[in-house]
C-alpha cells in the first residue's frame, strides 16, 4: 500500500487508552507498533464477469498493484459477488463508474470471512444485529433475503443509502431502528423512509414484517458494539500529525468503554445481545458472534459465558483450517517496498489459499479466530460459529 502518514510515526497514547490496552493481548508497544504499520486497502466487486484488466483500468491503478486476495476466492467459488481485491490508496474508487453502478464497495477483507462463516442458502433469511452502516448487511443482501437491526440512527441511514446504491432493495426485508437486546419486530422501520415512486413499488413486493417470535431465521450474526480498539484506521483520525491527542474529547466519544467499569458495562451488552440473537436463529440454525476489538473480555469470555448458560448452543466448525498452534506476536519490522506499493509479506499473504487467521483463546479448535493487522494484513475481526441444538444439551460448563 502506499506510504501513509502513519508509517514511523509516533502516537501519544492518553492514560485512559493504555489502561485500557492492559484488557487486551497486546502490550502498549506492540499496540503501537501496530498503529505506525502501514494499512491494506481492499474492495469488494459484485460484478463476477469483470477481468482484472477492466477492474484496474475502471479503477485507474496499475494493473499491477490491483491483487485479488487468494484466500477470498473460497468464498467467491460459492457466491461470486464475494470477489475481494487488494488495492493502492491512489485508486479512484467513489469516481468510477463502477461506484456509481453499485458493482465496487469498500470492505475489510476480513469482513469477507464473516459473511463465508454464515455462509447463508439463498432461500435463507439472516438477521443482522448491529448492521449498520451496512458493509456485511450488503455482502449478505447479494447471498438471501436480510434484515437488519440497529440503535443508531445515523449509521442506519448510512446503511440504507449503501442498500439502495447496490439496489439490494428486495433482498433487505427491513432496516429496524431498534435495541438488539430485546428487539421483536417492533421500532421504526427506515428501508421505507425516502423512497424514490419506484423503490416503494419494489417494496410493497416485500413481505410484511411482524412481530418476531424466537425461532424464526435461519442464521443470526451479531456484529456486536465494541471497544473498536482493533479498527486501527479509525484510532489514528484522532491523532494531529505529531501523534498527539489533539481530538482526546472525541476519542473518548468514539470509544466511550476504556474505564473497567464501562468495559463490563460493555461485555453485558455484548452478551444479551447474543443472548437475543440465539433467541432469534431457528433450531439447526448458525449464528456469528464478531467484533472488531482484540479485548478477550469482549470476544472468548462473552462466548464461553454463553455456552456456560445455553445448553442448546454448540459450538460449530468454522469453514476453512487453521493451524493448531496460534502464532506468536512479535513486534512488526519495517518492510521494504515491493512492485510498488506492495511489500514481500503482504504479497505473499495475499497470494496464499490459507486463510491468514489464528485461533481464538480456550475455544474449541476450529470453531473461532482472531483477524489481526499484522498476521493477516486486515483489520482486527474476531469470529466465533454456533449452531443451535434441536434440544438437548449443548456444550455448556465443557468450556
Amino acid at each position: 500500500m502506499a506510504q501513509d502518514d502513519s508509517a514511523g510515526r509516533s502516537f501519544d497514547l492518553p492514560e485512559a487508552f493504555l489502561d485500557y490496552l492492559t484488557s487486551t493481548p497486546y502490550s502498549a508497544e506492540e499496540y503501537h507498533a501496530l498503529l505506525q504499520s502501514p494499512e491494506e486497502r481492499y474492495v469488494r466487486i459484485r460484478d463476477p464477469t469483470l477481468s482484472l484488466a477492466t477492474i484496474a483500468q475502471r479503477l485507474q491503478v496499475d494493473v499491477t498493484e490491483l491483487v485479488e486476495v487468494s484466500w477470498t476466492k473460497r468464498f467467491a467459488q460459492r457466491h461470486p459477488t464475494l470477489r475481494v481485491f487488494r488495492i493502492p490508496e491512489t485508486a479512484a474508487v467513489r469516481q468510477s463508474d463502477l461506484y456509481d453502478s453499485g458493482d465496487v464497495f469498500g470492505v475489510d477483507a476480513s469482513s469477507i470471512a464473516c459473511v463465508g462463516a454464515l455462509d447463508p442458502e439463498p432461500c435463507d433469511h439472516v438477521l443482522e444485529i448491529c448492521c449498520a452502516p451496512g458493509t456485511k448487511l450488503c455482502c449478505l443482501a447479494d447471498l438471501c433475503t436480510v434484515t437488519g437491526v440497529d440503535i443508531n440512527r445515523q449509521r442506519l441511514t448510512v446503511a440504507r443509502s449503501q442498500v439502495k446504491r447496490c439496489k439490494l432493495s428486495n433482498s433487505v426485508k427491513g432496516l429496524w431502528l431498534a435495541d438488539g437486546r430485546s428487539w421483536a419486530g417492533d421500532g421504526q422501520e427506515l428501508m421505507s423512509e425516502g423512497l424514490t415512486p419506484r423503490d416503494r413499488k419494489q417494496t410493497r413486493k416485500r413481505p410484511k414484517v411482524e412481530a418476531f417470535a424466537p425461532d424464526v431465521f435461519d442464521g443470526v450474526l451479531v456484529d456486536a458494539e465494541c471497544a473498536h480498539d482493533g479498527s486501527l484506521k479509525h484510532i489514528r483520525k484522532f491523532f494531529d500529525e505529531r501523534g498527539k491527542t489533539s481530538k482526546l474529547q472525541s476519542l473518548e466519544e468514539h470509544m466511550p468503554w476504556l474505564s473497567e467499569a464501562k468495559r463490563t458495562e460493555l461485555a453485558q451488552l455484548q452478551f444479551e445481545l447474543l443472548c437475543r440473537g440465539f433467541q432469534l436463529l431457528k433450531e439447526g440454525g448458525k449464528l456469528i458472534y464478531c467484533t472488531c476489538s482484540f479485548s478477550e473480555a469482549q470476544n472468548e469470555e462473552v462466548i464461553r459465558r454463553f455456552l456456560a448458560q445455553e445448553p442448546r448452543a454448540q459450538m460449530d466448525p468454522l469453514p476453512w483450517e487453521m493451524p493448531e498452534n496460534p502464532v506468536e506476536r512479535s513486534t512488526p519490522e519495517p518492510e521494504p517496498e515491493m512492485n510498488g506499493t506492495l511489500t514481500a509479506r503482504v504479497r505473499k499473504l495475499l497470494r496464499s489459499p490459507e486463510v491468514p487467521c489464528r485461533p481464538a483463546f480456550d475455544l474449541p479448535p476450529g470453531t473461532a479466530c482472531r483477524f489481526d493487522p499484522q498476521r493477516s494484513a486486515t483489520g482486527a475481526l474476531f469470529i466465533a460459529r454456533l449452531r443451535k441444538e434441536h434440544g438437548g444439551e449443548g456444550v455448556g460448563e465443557g468450556w
